[in-house]
């Protein structure tokens, strides 16, 4: 979905209004697991996850990992 509309934007297909006044769309993902090996970080972010988060966590490791999503681009 995301492919879709970020090609419609790219191609004046979609006005960029329609998405809130955004020229690229993305809805990040978080994920959670108990493995927190390199390889499962790496298979992650192969499968298009933004970051991860180990269990168990504390809540300010969480926190941080979603306040990630909501920074303004620099």
């Amino acid at each position: 979905m995301e492919r879709e509309v970020n090609e419609e934007l790219a191609c004046e297909q979609s006005s960029a209004e329609m998405y809130g006044n955004i020229s690229y769309w993305h809805i990040p993902v978080l994920a959670m697991t108990a493995d927190a090996t390199q390889s499962s970080n790496e298979e992650c972010r192969n499968c298009g996850m933004d970051d991860y988060v180990t269990k168990p966590f504390e809540e300010e490791q969480l926190y941080m990992a979603m306040t990630r999503f909501f920074q303004p681009d620099s």
